[in-house]
């Protein structure tokens, strides 16, 4: 009887401690199941919740419609941090100006701190005289490009100062990736300098890159102006001096470089799995009224962006 009632124990014992480690392991398995789940949920916002600073490179006399534009931006644009105005002193007089007014912070950069605009000029003069007036656009277009070695950020938007959100817009998928807004623009002469640059590339896609913003990978970038600056079989001291040489003299005048297309296909090229592809719609409205803008917001719903 003793025998039996100590077997009864020892079973009831071992019963028991099995439960308790069928407990344990379990309560074990909870825990690490909800560490990974919090870490990657906390990742996971990190991802949806990036904050990016808006870029505009901007001239004196845009600065008052890109002014009364940033409303716009302010309110249509998801995540902006803050407004970066990238010109010559004379922009910084007027936002200081502007200051007392302000509801949200722009940060002025002196584009002399970035690349040299005078020997930009000076370049393009010596290899077209008539491309001189043109020399502007190329140099708004290498500011976006070269603002990457002063943000501290993963990501920046580059945005055309003559363009303008008319809804929400997200920059990133809800996996947090960027995303690339795609149009059906083609320029040749832009990809006639791109396989200049990188001749392994050219019009790779059915789709075009330029729809008058862009999501910068801030690192992206540099590999790409560092790819163009040691590059040796291109003449020039600097990688924007190099990029000029590759655009064809004719072209100059015109339209002969483009830093959308040069990014997008870049980046699709050798990072194919970093950027989400969408199709964006936007029209061009040069002269529109306030008024007219209201309407527009309301009867014209495929569109995203005006060009005014």
């Amino acid at each position: 009887m003793k025998l039996k009632n100590n077997k009864i124990l020892f079973l009831n014992i071992t019963f028991m401690t099995y439960n308790f480690c069928i407990k344990k392991k379990i309560l074990i398995y909870l825990l690490l199941l909800s560490i990974f789940i919090f870490g990657n949920f906390n990742k996971l916002l990190e991802k949806r919740n990036y904050k990016i600073n808006l870029v505009v490179p901007i001239i004196a006399r845009d600065f008052h419609k890109i002014y009364n534009n940033l409303r716009f931006y302010i309110n249509f644009i998801d995540g902006i941090k803050n407004i970066i105005f990238i010109g010559n002193e004379e922009i910084n007089k007027l936002i200081k100006e502007k200051k007392s007014s302000l509801s949200f912070p722009i940060i002025f950069i002196n584009e002399n701190l970035l690349i040299d605009s005078n020997k930009i000029k000076q370049l393009i003069k010596i290899k077209n005289k008539y491309a001189v007036k043109r020399s502007g656009w190329y140099i708004q277009q290498f500011l976006k490009m070269i603002y990457c070695r002063l943000c501290h950020n993963k990501y920046y938007l580059i945005w055309d100062g003559d363009t303008i959100p008319i809804k929400e817009v997200k920059m990133f998928s809800n996996d947090g990736k960027p995303i690339f807004d795609v149009k059906t623009e083609y320029h040749k002469p832009y990809f006639f300098t791109l396989k200049r640059i990188f001749p392994e590339l050219g019009k790779k896609y059915s789709y075009s890159f330029i729809s008058e913003h862009m999501i910068i990978n801030n690192k992206l970038m540099k590999k790409m102006i560092k790819r163009i600056a040691f590059n040796k079989n291109i003449i020039g001291n600097t990688w924007y001096e190099k990029i000029i040489n590759c655009i064809d003299i004719k072209d100059l005048p015109r339209s002969g470089f483009s830093e959308f297309e040069t990014y997008g296909t870049f980046v699709k090229e050798y990072y194919k799995q970093i950027y989400h592809i969408r199709r964006w719609k936007s029209f061009a409205n040069y002269n529109y009224e306030e008024n007219r803008l209201r309407n527009i917001l309301f009867k014209i719903k495929p569109y995203i962006s005006i060009k005014n």
